[in-house]
């Protein structure tokens, strides 16, 4: 019998801190009829990674221990289900994970095939590991949910992260006028993406600045409820406040005609589809803030732990 196949992979094996992930030799994974083989290229670290493997959301994400964290990825396909038929092996991807599957912390992932598109070509393949998570929050967020059009004003408050910079280049594909806020450090960038104004929320209250009515509000900041239901009498009636972190007081969106929608990322090829090609038109890009290798994950994590990671980080596996 030949010997099993292995690969390099962080597993986190016990919930706690960051001393509990290990880069190890684990077997590779197989994939069943609906599914495909990823030699993966880059994943990217997401805030929600270092609480659940802290325990802190356990109960919401649910892990069999030990588990292999990291929810996007780009790679290659190395193989595919013999019930696959819309991609090919040596395809350029990029996809974004069932969060409660072994992750893309490792040289390969096995995932379902409707999860995955074809990478954009005008970013190198790595890059493009920075964008599931971040652009399928901000489409669904805009235009499944909020219904975002061309004209219409819209607030993003927490416009610098991974998730804000992509929201900021797709509300201004659609002709939006975008309002975000950010610190003052992340004005420039912010600035070089299109956004039309910005609010600085550690000099500024934004019941404050918000003169006109806005048609949408999506929250990405670390607000409290109270805070955030705060905004609701900033929408025009029959606005639409999305948030993905505090959800907003049901109550007081009824008193004031408005809708609240606290939602989750779903997982979409469809989408990733549609976002590639808007990659290679020139219309969105990632912003990265740095680089790490998945050796060094866990070190990552640990400044996660004291609050020292800003902005999107790449963790590169096939370079």
């Amino acid at each position: 019998m030949p010997a099993p196949e292995m690969m390099h992979a962080i597993r986190v094996h016990a919930y706690g801190n960051s001393e509990k992930m290990h880069y190890e030799n684990v077997l590779m994974p197989k994939i069943e009829a609906d599914e495909v083989l990823i030699k993966v290229s880059a994943t990217a670290f997401n805030p929600l990674d270092h609480l659940i493997r802290m325990g802190v959301v356990q109960e919401t994400f649910p892990h069999k221990l030990p588990y292999i964290p990291n929810v996007e990825v780009s790679g290659t396909i190395t193989e595919i289900g013999k019930g696959v038929k819309n991609l090919k092996v040596g395809e350029p991807v990029f996809a974004l994970l069932n969060i409660l599957s072994n992750g893309a912390a490792a040289e390969y992932v096995a995932t379902k095939a409707e999860y995955v598109a074809v990478a954009p070509k005008k970013i190198k393949l790595p890059e493009v590991a920075a964008m599931p998570v971040g652009a399928l929050t901000a489409w669904q967020a805009l235009f499944d949910h909020g219904q975002l059009e061309s004209g219409q004003r819209v607030l993003i408050a927490g416009a610098a992260g991974g998730v804000g910079t992509l929201a900021v280049q797709l509300a201004k594909w659609k002709g939006a006028h975008v309002i975000g806020t950010a610190s003052e450090a992340s004005f420039p960038m912010l600035k070089e993406i299109g956004i039309d104004e910005l609010i600085d929320y550690n000099q500024e209250m934004v019941e404050e600045r918000i003169e006109d009515k806005l048609d949408l509000i999506f929250n990405l900041s670390p607000e409290g409820s109270n805070e955030v239901s705060n905004w609701l009498h900033l929408l025009r009636e029959g606005g639409t406040l999305v948030s993905i972190t505090s959800p907003a007081d049901g109550k007081v969106a009824k008193e004031l005609n408005v809708n609240v929608v606290h939602m989750n990322v779903q997982q979409s090829g469809e989408q990733l589809a549609h976002i590639a090609k808007l990659v290679d038109e020139g219309v969105l890009k990632p912003v990265i803030a740095e680089k790490v290798k998945l050796k060094d994950l866990a070190e990552l994590h640990h400044r996660a732990e004291v609050g020292t990671v800003r902005g999107k980080v790449l963790i590169t596996v096939g370079e």
